[in-house]
């Protein structure tokens, strides 16, 4: 009915062209990227295939975070963490806890923390903040070094914007912020600020827990709420004075400790339990040094600190009459020194050669107990840990014809405490003519393990783990519509897990199997029309059973309708298959979902009101993910039913553009 609606008003004259205000919401657009190659290049021209969602196209669709829009990126599904980490999962890679295995970048800049490998403040920020999102899918390695192990990618912010918003959401955070924009270009000079702050109190209904399971109500908060408590804010300064930039990324995202450290339910109260701060500058200048020369050098800093305040670890009567609380403080400091250099001296080539240095240390790292009935020592990781990284980059670009482009990099990464990696790219993309383009890409990447795992009782043998990927892509482009096709196999070798009674190992060998599609169509002016699906089959070479936490069926469907020139409706549909439980759990797979968002948007070209009012979850499916294993003791403690999810729930963000 909206198809056929967007057609027949499609075919009324209208005295806007068809790229009229919100045009870009319904068009097919080219975009470069530098995130594969480090050089600017058609995003479909690189190797592999790379996504680019845009903020408007975002907010459109119903995505309230950087974590809510990766899931509209074919193989890319979400997770969460008992004490409210989120998760993301590439072609059914990353379910457990800490699990870092795609490597964040914020402008640019790496977030992945090296005590967990994780950046969840990044993965909180809200759309209002963000300009596009860059993601890879697979193998990254040869570019970006550690983490770039199942996807890379890069959360882009706005800069150039003049606004003032606020937002609320139904049981949830709710705040503002704004984003200012000076430039003079007599001086050639440019500045930017970005800010935005939230807070809210929401939950969802929690029937049982652990303590159910093992046998003891009694002792349980159950049936109640969730904590779910949030506050975010993210501040960003960025600073370009002709060939000189400077940026300053402030994250501070604290949050309640949602199901229970060791799933039993916390007691209601909506407290703020965990927090996590990121502080990040970057100072660079981009040189050309000649017709065929230009290089860009960098230093970076980056500040992570992580704190727990009354964690809830145990009930009452569990030890003794008090329930058993837990503090945490941890700091942990890197520095990068890095220069990129591109020569363009050779007919069709064109050479990229890297070279970085960082050194990540720990300041503090401490805990304390609270009626904990047994003494266990102050410090949980050694406070003298530290690692030191030497990488070279080589990368060479070759056009061996006006339709052929072939890659080949390579990337050595030294560590001062695992050795030396090296991992390769060879890469070739065929275009056929302007609609065809075939793309050939094998690569390697390779996860160190983090402090803490390395940390982990028992675990200070533990290795990295590997990956190889081989791809297939095709695109094939028309000028209302486009496709895209890519097959790809995986093998992981010594993956690092947690495991459900032995804290963080080397798993068995694992192979990934699978295919993804991409439909973009245009019908008439008015109507837009964005699909994809995805199927991946995981195999572990020890169980010969799927991949925890994963599913093998993805799809995303949205209809994008403009009516009227400032309004804009869109219904975002979304399948997620069933998902696989660890191994040794009997319990049944936990059950897929449909789930539907609706999103009414207003906002004309240039200065004014905008405004965004959504519906998520219409039907008000019943939403849960899998329950991540808690290695408590040597056993695991299920939530029963997993992680519940809220049901239907409305938003609002309104702004004024100056």
């Amino acid at each position: 009915m909206i198809l056929a609606a967007g057609e027949a008003l499609g075919t009324q004259p209208s005295p806007e062209p068809d790229d009229a205000p919100l045009g870009d919401l319904l068009s097919l657009l080219d975009q470069e990227t530098e995130l594969a190659t480090r050089s600017g290049m058609n995003a479909d021209f690189v190797p592999g295939m790379a996504t680019i969602l845009s903020g408007s196209d975002m907010l459109a669709r119903g995505a309230r975070t950087v974590w809510e829009a990766l899931s509209l990126v074919p193989g890319i599904s979400q997770g969460l963490e008992m004490t409210g980490e989120r998760q993301v999962l590439s072609r059914g890679v990353g379910f457990g806890y800490a699990s870092g295995n795609i490597k964040f970048l914020l402008d640019g800049v790496s977030m992945n923390s090296t005590l967990l490998a994780t950046a969840n403040p990044v993965l909180n920020i809200p759309i209002e903040q963000i300009e596009r999102i860059e993601v890879i899918r697979g193998p990254g390695s040869s570019v970006h070094g550690e983490y770039a192990f199942a996807g890379v990618v890069n959360v882009i912010t706005r800069q150039s914007d003049r606004t003032i918003h606020a937002q609320a959401n139904e049981r949830a955070a709710a705040g503002g912020g704004g984003i200012w924009h000076w430039s003079d270009p007599q001086r050639d000079l440019t500045a930017s600020i970005n800010l935005t702050g939230l807070a809210g109190n929401g939950g969802v209904s929690v029937s049982e827990d652990a303590l159910f399971a093992i046998g003891e109500p009694e002792l349980s908060s159950a049936p109640g709420p969730s904590n779910e408590a949030s506050r975010y804010l993210g501040a960003f300064a960025d600073l370009r004075w002709r060939n000189t930039f400077v940026a300053i990324k402030i994250l501070d995202d604290d949050y309640g400790d949602h199901f229970g450290i060791n799933h039993f339910l916390p007691p209601s109260g909506d407290r703020l339990v965990s927090g996590q701060r990121y502080v990040s500058a970057q100072v660079g200048q981009d040189l050309v040094l000649s017709d065929s020369l230009d290089t860009r050098i960098r230093l970076e800093s980056l500040q992570h600190e992580r704190t727990r305040d009354r964690l809830y670890v145990f009930p009452p009567s569990y030890f003794d009459e008090q329930p058993v609380y837990m503090d945490q403080d941890y700091r942990e400091t890197r520095y990068l020194g890095a220069a990129d250099l591109h020569w363009h001296g050779w007919e069709r080539h064109l050479v990229l050669l890297g070279f970085e240095v960082s050194q990540v240390q720990v300041d503090r790292a401490s805990w304390s107990w609270l009626n904990l009935p047994f003494e266990i020592p102050e410090s949980w990781l050694d406070t003298g840990l530290d690692r030191r990284i030497l990488s070279l980059i080589a990368q060479d670009e070759i056009r061996a014809s006006e339709h052929l482009t072939v890659t080949a990099a390579l990337r050595l990464d030294d560590y001062s405490d695992l050795g030396a990696f090296l991992t390769p790219r060879l890469a070739t993309v065929w275009r056929i003519d302007e609609a065809n383009i075939l793309k050939l890409q094998y690569a390697q990447a390779f996860r160190p393990p983090t402090f803490y795992e390395r940390e982990y009782p028992g675990r200070e043998s533990i290795g990295a783990g590997e990956i190889a990927t081989y791809e297939l892509g095709y695109i094939l482009k028309q000028p209302r519509w486009e496709g895209r096709l890519i097959l790809f196999q995986s093998d992981l070798v010594d993956p690092i897990v947690f495991g459900d009674d032995d804290g963080f190992i080397n798993s068995a060998d694992t192979r990934l199997r699978g295919v993804e599609l991409e439909y973009e169509v245009r019908i008439g002016p008015r109507v837009k029309v964005d699909a994809n699906l995805s199927y991946v089959d995981t195999v572990s070479r020890d169980t010969d059973g799927p991949l925890p936490g994963g599913t093998d069926t993805l799809a995303n469907l949205a209809v994008i309708w403009r009516p009227l020139d400032p309004w804009t409706a869109a219904l975002q549909l979304r399948y997620v298959g069933d998902r696989s439980r660890p191994e040794s759990d009997p319990r049944d797979s936990v059950s897929g979902y449909a789930m539907a968002d609706f999103t009414l948007s207003y906002q004309r070209t240039g200065p004014g009101v905008f405004a965004h009012l959504g519906v998520k979850n219409l039907t008000d499916e019943d939403v849960r993910y899998p329950d991540l294993p808690t290695g408590f003791g040597g056993v695991d403690l299920p939530y029963p039913d997993g992680y519940p999810r809220p049901g239907r729930r409305w938003w609002l963000s309104v702004g004024y553009r100056f």
